[in-house]
């Protein structure tokens, strides 16, 4: 039975709103007990359910404004992370009940169309940085969160159903393990209006494909799609249009004994290279200052992204 927002407030012993922990709340986190609740959680924008027989925990995003990040989607987000990161603090993989988070849409033919475009045009025609420095920071603290597996011993994957452009082609590549199905679209169009992917694209690119080849992605404003990715080693596996999901299963099944291989891999590559939160956030910053130097020509463009957003809604 997935645990409901009140639950989740009970256990945290903090308001919706508050999404960093105060140093006597991070002092009071629970010990791992495995009966104090299981990892399904239920919140407007954003389902967590557990697949008890693959382990893998699947966190689909509602996208019910709008195809992207929005605000209340993001808190969501934070809000499900703080609780796994309470929940199973100081577990080891035997004792963890899913080994897999996976994050999928309930948007047809959108993963995640990035950033919230008309949140963003308003914010920077108002002139109100700080505002447009919390969604930045807090978009920042759920990717490094899952790019640091919410330091966890557990693997996070991407299930790709539809289209990953700007920020949702970030928040895609801080997934260990990416499917992504033929039809989908990716892309880094912030170019197009004279910005750049602010929350950590060129950071994780350059880890995985090199400079020359991340400043390409960054700055030609391409669309690509799946089958050019898994050329360039970001998407691993490609599937047909439907089979994204049971993809990922066949994939966990057939190698139950790979598990803390994958795993120690993956740390080996995060100790060798490590994308630090402090690097993120200095980019960020940059991003702040540069959108709000947009003119209006580059407004009205973002203007027409974000009406597609809103166009790509996950149904009622």
């Amino acid at each position: 039975m997935a645990v409901s927002r009140r639950d989740l407030r009970a256990l945290t012993g903090k308001a919706e709103q508050d999404l960093t922990p105060s140093p006597a709340a991070s002092a009071a986190i629970l010990p791992f007990k495995r009966e104090r609740g299981r990892p399904d959680i239920a919140f407007e924008n954003l389902t967590a359910t557990l697949e008890e027989e693959t382990g893998i925990l699947w966190a689909e995003m509602h996208h019910l404004e709008r195809a992207c990040f929005t605000r209340p989607l993001m808190r969501d987000g934070r809000q499900f992370q703080l609780y796994l990161k309470r929940l199973y603090q100081g577990a080891g993989v035997e004792e963890m009940p899913f080994r897999y988070l996976a994050w999928v849409s309930r948007a047809k033919g959108a993963w995640s169309l990035g950033g919230d475009l008309s949140v963003f045009t308003a914010l920077i025609r108002a002139r109100d940085r700080e505002a447009l420095r919390a969604y930045a920071h807090l978009s920042v603290d759920v990717l490094y969160d899952n790019y640091r597996n919410l330091e966890l011993p557990i693997l996070t994957a991407a299930v790709i159903e539809g289209d990953a452009v700007g920020g949702g082609f970030e928040a895609m590549l801080t997934n260990d393990f990416v499917i992504a199905e033929r039809g989908a679209k990716f892309g880094l169009p912030e170019i197009l209006f004279n910005l750049f992917p602010g929350m950590g694209a060129y950071s994780f690119l350059r880890r995985r494909v090199g400079e020359v080849e991340a400043r390409r992605l960054i700055e030609d404003g391409r669309t690509r799609s799946a089958d050019e990715l898994h050329e360039l080693g970001l998407v691993d596996i490609v599937c047909e249009k439907g089979e994204g999901r049971d993809r990922l299963r066949r994939h966990v099944q057939a190698n139950p004994r790979r598990f803390r291989t994958e795993l120690a891999l993956r740390r080996m590559r995060n100790r060798v290279e490590p994308v630090t939160k402090s690097e993120l956030v200095d980019i960020v910053e940059l991003w702040v200052d540069l959108a709000l130097a947009l003119d209006e020509q580059d407004l009205r463009r973002m203007d027409c992204l974000a009406r597609h957003q809103q166009r790509r809604r996950a149904a009622a």
